[in-house]
């Protein structure tokens, strides 16, 4: 089964590395995939796992936090918790003012109950709001109200999420 594992790290280590062409080399990727395991993993443990010196470790997260591209965070997984939540896909009004979209865009990235906001360039919405709530029904309840009646916005669709089995390259086990 460790074999499994492996191939399966190696094949996302040539992915990555595909994707980020010359930003992360061998070293960089295995780090994040160290901390993505275990967002809490010490250098001293990573240096032991993917067998480099703590002061390389150390060195090279520092590098990427600091070039913005690693961050080190809590995730909460919404359906292991038993929260509802939903992704809302907005066309964004066309003959909205500037100042409308960027008020919209800066009340969503402000908004607790949203917890991701993603920008799309073409197709037929604009822009990705990921709400979270208690339950569906209080969960329609503020999507509505952030959207209604919103000069910025053309129209939306909801789409209510049942699981995340797969985010940010890491599979989670799910709970029914």
């Amino acid at each position: 089964m460790e074999g499994h594992i492996m191939e399966i790290e190696d094949e996302e280590i040539l992915v990555l590395k595909s994707v980020f062409k010359n930003k992360l080399d061998d070293i960089d990727l295995k780090i994040y995939q160290a901390l993505r395991e275990n967002g809490r993993m010490s250098d001293t443990e990573i240096a032991k796992r993917i067998g480099v010196s703590i002061t390389t470790v150390r060195r090279r997260r520092l590098r990427l936090q600091e070039k913005g591209y690693l961050q080190i965070i809590g995730l909460l997984l919404l359906r292991a918790a038993d929260v509802a939540y939903a992704d809302v896909m907005v066309k964004l009004n066309q003959h909205a003012r500037v100042e409308e979209i960027n008020e919209f865009l800066t009340e969503a990235i402000n908004n607790p109950r949203i917890y991701e906001v993603t920008e799309y360039l073409g197709g037929d919405y604009d822009v990705l709001l990921r709400f979270l709530e208690s339950n569906n029904e209080k969960l329609r309840y503020h999507i509505d109200k952030f959207l209604r009646n919103n000069n910025a916005v053309e129209r939306y669709m909801v789409y209510p999420a049942i699981g995340s089995p797969k985010a940010w390259y890491k599979s989670f086990k799910i709970k029914f």
